[in-house]
């Protein structure tokens, strides 16, 4: 860095053509000064130009570089591998996590419910445990969860072990015609729906219900908190079931299932 220098150039704002120009295979710097530099001050100017000298121009225009990607292009899937390492590089991954994080992406529901999914997972979302934690929620603003009495919300308890998640996802087990014992993280039931699929199909269906069922929950959650709403388990299963279908009408590789036979067997739905 050259601050110094850069507080003396007369050329702050030009382009990078305009403080150089190329002779025969090389490229020579002009810089402006707005006065005569000391002897300390051209020494910085000869570090400055060793450092440039690795720096490889060439005549084309300058285009964006995304630098995550090796092909320089930007996709949903480089920002994804790159923000995984940021914050895995944080937190201890268990070898369980890191799998689901692989696979999650791998699912016909919205990007943005994915991205949801994700971010829950990661405990990114903004519950009252982690405003708390982050000091935002006043003093005096209850850190409890919606759905029950007397426990604070955090994303484990209200999307897994509230008793009114739990109820609600009793209910789309039976929807869905699965036996599961809650298991203790939402890690965990991923896994055990995904391997409870005895085929791609299947596999693909388990798990646009899964995200479904987190983005009704926290939709039932934000509801009842800012437009005086109620966390009521039969209302968001019912929810669950509605946007699951509108879902998998134009994002399952299946034939269409009218509601009333996605509501009746989802995995009859799940196999045309």
């Amino acid at each position: 860095n050259f601050p110094r220098l850069f507080s003396l150039s007369n050329q702050k704002d030009s382009l990078v053509s305009e403080v150089g120009a190329r002779h025969g295979d090389r490229w020579i710097w002009s810089f402006s000064w707005r006065r005569n530099l000391f002897q300390w001050e051209e020494d910085l100017v000869a570090q400055l130009l060793d450092a440039l000298e690795s720096v490889v121009l060439n005549m084309e225009d300058d285009t964006w570089c995304w630098v995550p990607n090796p092909e320089g292009i930007f996709s949903v899937k480089s920002t994804y591998d790159y923000l995984a390492k940021v914050l895995s590089s944080e937190d201890v991954i268990q070898e369980e996590m890191v799998l689901v994080f692989d696979q999650i992406w791998d699912s016909p529901a919205p990007s943005k419910v994915i991205a949801f999914s994700w971010q829950l997972l990661y405990d990114r979302i903004p519950t009252r445990r982690n405003l708390d934690y982050r000091r935002i929620l006043a003093p005096e603003a209850s850190r409890e969860c919606v759905g029950c009495v007397g426990k604070v919300e955090s994303s484990i308890h209200l999307f897994l072990h509230c008793p009114t998640a739990m109820l609600v996802w009793y209910d789309v087990f039976r929807w869905i015609g699965v036996v599961i014992v809650i298991p203790p993280t939402l890690f965990s039931l991923f896994e055990v729906l995904r391997g409870m699929a005895s085929n791609k199909k299947i596999r693909m269906g388990y798990l646009l219900i899964w995200h479904a069922t987190l983005w009704c929950l926290w939709k039932a959650r934000n509801n009842t908190i800012f437009a005086n709403g109620s966390m009521d388990s039969k209302d968001i299963v019912e929810e669950i079931k509605v946007l699951s279908w509108k879902w998998s009408l134009v994002r399952l590789k299946s034939s269409p299932c009218m509601f009333y036979e996605w509501t009746w067997d989802p995995g009859d739905c799940f196999l045309r």
